[in-house]
């Protein structure tokens, strides 16, 4: 059986799987020792011909897999959470296997750190140091306040468990209103509306899917309270941009910690650089480019174990679902 690596040669080298690393977590295995043949690539040119001739697929660039000639080709585990870009050009009777998960640690930190800024006013302060105004407010501590969380996945749920230890009451939302993450309750999308009036931290790490594109518009923003800052480190698309800001220009919320964007890199005269409360970090804050490799490839190993011996996968992507 052949494996076969596709690196993305833009991408970091800490970022880049070499043949010699696989081989070495695979001999660990002894249900995994010599039972494949590797090859890499990080030239787009030549990687048809790679393709035509694996079983399984090890990919750090995206790939419009349905322009490639792959007779052989059985399962891809990608280095990336998100799969949207993968579906769009999906080949039927592959399975797709990604990187929920790996995110977590890091990701649930950043969020809790999120939280904690408008808990403190920290975007407020910061839009004051701009204009060297001395403002003080006197506000009290996190516990009891509020968390929506969209989506309770791997950073979803990691996150949770560390803003239910720091005292937020936190309320999980899912498509099918369960989950087994370390909140107080957990509703399904359609309740949301009923829930956001009360909410202090709305936080977004949504995938991208036809039911959750452009699903917190500006009816349902208008429901938030003044009070309540938004985190959002899924996709952008989950929500309207320009919505958004004009609540926030107009102090009708408290703040916005955002790492994703409609566009990215932000261009240069977008209004958001300029918006009040906003805290900008450039799609790099969920990530850790010296544990990250060595994740994703947990996740692998892990996977060709299962499949050598007939269990079910781990991150195995629903298609249809989208996630």
């Amino acid at each position: 059986m052949h494996i076969h690596i596709e690196n993305d040669a833009s991408a970091p080298s800490a970022l880049h799987l070499s043949p010699d690393v696989l081989q070495q977590h695979l001999d660990r295995h002894p249900e995994l020792r010599n039972r494949f043949t590797l090859s890499e690539n990080s030239n787009p040119a030549h990687t048809a011909t790679f393709l035509g001739d694996c079983d399984l697929l090890w990919s750090g660039r995206k790939l419009a897999l349905d322009s490639f000639h792959t007779p052989r080709l059985r399962w891809v585990q990608i280095m990336s959470a998100g799969v949207e870009q993968w579906l769009a050009h999906w080949p039927p009777g592959i399975t797709l296997t990604n990187a929920s998960g790996v995110h977590g640690a890091k990701g649930a930190e950043f969020i809790l750190m999120a939280a904690l800024m408008f808990n403190f006013g920290i975007p407020g302060f910061l839009q004051d140091q701009a204009q060297r105004l001395w403002r003080p407010t006197f506000g009290g501590c996190a516990r009891g306040k509020n968390v929506l969380l969209l989506g309770v996945g791997g950073i979803g749920a990691a996150a949770a468990s560390l803003l239910t230890a720091q005292g937020y009451c936190v309320t999980g939302v899912t498509r099918s209103g369960r989950c087994d993450a370390d909140v107080a309750r957990c509703i399904r999308i359609a309740e949301t509306d009923d829930v956001l009036p009360q909410v202090d931290v709305l936080v977004s790490t949504l995938p991208l899917t036809p039911q959750t594109e452009g699903l917190f518009d500006r009816r349902r923003l208008d429901l938030l309270p003044a009070r309540a800052g938004v985190v959002i480190v899924g996709r952008a698309a989950v929500f309207d941009y320009a919505a958004l800001r004009e609540k926030l220009c107009a102090g009708e919320l408290a703040g916005a910690v955002l790492d994703v964007y409609p566009q990215e890199p932000l261009p240069v005269d977008d209004a958001l650089w300029s918006t009040p409360g906003v805290v900008m970090t450039p799609h790099c804050s969920l990530d850790d480019h010296s544990a990250y490799l060595t994740g994703c490839l947990a996740v692998f190993i892990d996977n060709l174990v299962r499949d050598s011996r007939g269990y079910p996968l781990r991150n195995q992507v629903d298609v249809a679902r989208g996630y």
